[in-house]
């Protein structure tokens, strides 16, 4: 039986600072949605 390699996986997000002078940005939650949808797609763990 062959071992199966179990993946850990650690997303950064950053917000620029233009993004920040404007007050909330949506940017920093659609990074983390598409970047989650990523790791999960490849089977990691995150």
């Amino acid at each position: 039986m062959a071992k199966q390699t179990i993946y850990n996986a650690g997303i950064y997000v950053r917000l620029s600072q233009e993004d920040m002078r404007a007050g909330e940005s949506l940017s920093i939650e659609h990074q983390k949605e598409i970047l989650t949808k990523y790791v999960r797609e490849q089977g990691w763990n995150l």
